[in-house]
């Protein structure tokens, strides 16, 4: 571009971004929330279209930026402002049959949009008006309406040249560098007003800016001329069964919605059908076999299952732990973690951390709180269905002169894995690192999204039938990537990174840990609102062990196992989070029935029973197969604790009638002392009286 254009196109933006400044902004952000809660600043663009339709306007977008499946899901999707969040609309059903991702063999840019049809009318946007079939040519003026990736204003103008138009296809160079992430629908409309002519559907890279490909208008304009139900629309799940799942994006075309994180914001999120997604309990009893003899333990008759809500097959589950080692982990838990029967305070009291004082007790930090919680995880876990992988966050402000500032801000300490001992091994190591940095949360979330979907430089290969889960531990707020004074632009960068996982079909479980996480929530819980997982409060550290124990994934509400003739329940018994689930059952003698039921989440209920024989020890016992071979050892811990818990309650017990039988002999001995002090007073004034008669 010559110097003389260069300014003048420079000059017209600075015009006609300042007259857009005072403006209502066009554009919001799509998100999906179960509960209401606005889920904005999720991947790609909507933007409002003057319709004939319902409250006047339709929201309009292209139809690879949200998952058929989790529109379905949510049942609803919200539009808010990109940087404020400010909800201004909402969706229940689609105007017009959802569109095809352009990058599927047999689909094009003209047919892929959504249009929304809004359950209000929409407030604090602008509506744009579209022209039928606009005369453009090449030279044509536009400018395309994006959201800033930082900054305070809610849209900007990025204005560009027609280069080529077709009934299928819009190309507009831009006039300058601008980073297109997340611009995914944005309409693309006349320089001179608000006439939309197309939306952005992907960006190439051009010589000095961006090159953007866009969907002319015509598609949805045409498809607006016969709305669903005359003009009621369609509930979102109506259209989910027929989604296809192969959705595999053109290597000449880069997606518009890319990251510098490492993880590609894919073009159209694998599409998986609802119709198959209603789920069956199953319930099996593994061991023992039925009939078998069953030589009991003092603590009783190992006995171990499965519990799972499927859809016709078993389920695999593909875990990672995500640990906060920022600098702050470092400080006293509250609680004696390590058990050494010293709780770890801060050197100079609550400045310790500040002075790098450090703590009395480093095994009763934060971050052996995480770790001992990790472990736990870990340890409920049945590794013939679940994998489990280990990634650390942290992060240090680039260019702060840190000797740390060039460590990764997040790295994978170990793949996904069935040989858990390696992720012990892996905890082990974390735990003998010294904590550093400040606190980047989307980098954790990101590189766990990378291990979990295989993505290039991940450790793991992906299981694409697994249900994939993240366990995401963190003690503060977001301060990185943008530095501890951009909070909302922070925030917004974990946003993303959570969108990018559950375009992934990643569902992460959050614990904000400790006073600093509760006071700023937000990023930990939208992470898990995005993605349809648990946020876990956790105001005191030391709680977080006994609080995971609570984080199910197997939809799984309650198993329980007794020995039916007795009715006594198993104890010890553990169901865990993958639903795998064990217990010791007291036997008598002979033959016994033993029964199992589960409930799943959605009421479902389910019995298994098996028959047994009480024999003596020197029977031949049921081989117990390895796999089980740890639950059984980590039961026979919780047994013995449990047995000593007992013994403990039974010396009490008995201290306790001997101290009333005590206090009953006391009571005893003093009753008959006073009797006979009484009568001894009554004799010695009795032989006192005949002494002075004596006398």
């Amino acid at each position: 571009m010559r110097r003389s254009m260069f300014w003048t196109a420079v000059g017209a933006s600075v015009l006609v971004a300042t007259a857009s400044w005072a403006e209502s902004p066009a554009i919001a952000r799509p998100g999906l929330s179960r509960i209401g809660v606005s889920a904005a600043d999720s991947r790609g663009l909507v933007f409002f279209l003057e319709s004939d339709l319902a409250h006047g306007a339709v929201a309009v977008g292209t139809g690879h930026t949200l998952a058929l499946e989790a529109l379905a899901r949510a049942g609803r999707v919200e539009f808010a402002l990109p940087h404020s969040l400010t909800r201004v609309a909402y969706s229940e059903r689609f105007a017009v049959p959802p569109g095809r991702p352009f990058s599927l063999a047999d689909a094009s840019l003209r047919g892929d949009f959504v249009v929304f049809l809004l359950s209000g009318p929409p407030q604090g946007v602008r509506v744009l008006h579209a022209a039928e079939r606009p005369q453009l040519a090449a030279g044509t003026r536009v400018r395309v309406l994006g959201s800033p990736t930082s900054g305070r204003r809610d849209e900007i103008d990025a204005f560009g040249t027609v280069v080529a138009a077709s009934p299928d296809r819009l190309e507009v160079d831009l006039d300058l560098r601008q980073s297109l992430d997340g611009w995914g629908g944005a309409p693309v409309v006349l320089a001179d007003g608000d006439t939309v002519i197309g939306l952005v559907e992907a960006a190439v890279p051009g010589a000095e800016a961006p090159r953007v490909l866009a969907a002319p208008i015509d598609g949805v304009l045409e498809a607006l001329r016969d709305p669903l139900e005359g003009g009621d629309g369609r509930p979102f799940a109506s259209y989910a069964p027929g989604a296809s799942a192969n959705q595999e994006t053109p290597e000449a075309v880069e997606p518009v919605e890319t990251t510098s994180s490492g993880v590609p914001e894919a073009h159209g999120a694998l599409l998986r059908p609802v119709a198959g997604d209603a789920t069956h309990l199953d319930l099996e009893i593994e061991y023992p076999p039925d009939g078998a003899n069953v030589s009991p333990t003092v603590c009783g008759a190992f006995v171990a299952g499965r519990a799972q809500a499927t859809r016709g097959t078993p389920r695999r589950f593909d875990v990672i732990i995500v640990i906060d080692t920022s600098r702050s982990t470092a400080d006293p838990s509250g609680t004696d973690v390590n058990g050494n029967g010293e709780v770890g305070h801060s050197r100079l009291g609550g400045l310790g951390a500040v002075f790098g004082a450090g703590i009395s007790d480093p095994g009763d930090s934060i971050l052996a709180a995480e770790v001992a919680a990790a472990r736990q995880v870990l340890h409920g876990l049945d590794p013939r269905s679940t994998r489990v992988g280990l990634v650390a966050f942290a992060g240090e402000a680039i260019g702060d002169g840190s000797r740390y500032s060039k460590r990764r801000p997040a790295y994978t300490i170990e793949g996904l894995t069935r040989d858990y001992d390696r992720v012990e091994h892996g905890l082990d190591d974390l735990l003998a690192t010294d904590p550093e940095g400040n606190t980047h949360m989307a980098a954790g979330v990101d590189q766990a999204t990378i291990e979990l979907l295989g993505l290039r430089g991940s450790y793991s290969q992906t299981d694409p039938g697994s249900e994939k889960v993240m366990f995401f531990f963190t003690d503060g707020q977001p301060t990185l990537p943008y530095g501890p004074g951009a909070e909302a632009d922070n925030v917004r960068a974990v946003l993303r990174a959570a969108n990018r996982a559950s375009r992934g079909f990643i569902r992460i479980h959050s614990f904000a840990i400790g006073p600093d996480a509760l006071e700023g929530p937000i990023a930990a819980v939208e992470m898990a609102s995005r993605t349809h997982g648990y946020f876990t409060p956790v105001r005191n550290p030391g709680d977080l062990v006994d609080i995971v124990e609570d984080v199910s994934f197997a939809q799984i509400q309650e198993v329980t196992l007794e020995n039916a003739g007795t009715s006594e329940p198993a104890r010890p018994f553990r169901l865990t989070a993958d639903g795998s689930w064990a217990g010791f059952v007291k036997l008598g003698p002979g033959a016994n029935t033993i029964r199992a039921a589960a409930v799943s989440e959605d009421g479902e209920s389910e019995q298994r029973q098996i028959r047994v024989t009480h024999v003596e020890a020197t029977a031949a016992p049921v081989d117990l197969p390895v796999d089980l071979v740890v639950q059984r050892n980590r039961l026979l811990e919780d047994c013995l604790l449990i047995a000593k818990q007992q013994r403990l309650d039974r010396e009490r017990e008995r201290n306790e009638e001997i101290r009333r039988a005590l206090r009953l002999e006391i009571e005893r001995e003093r009753r008959e002392a006073r009797e006979r002090a009484a009568e001894q007073r009554k004799q010695l004034e009795l032989e006192g009286d005949v002494g002075e008669d004596e006398q």
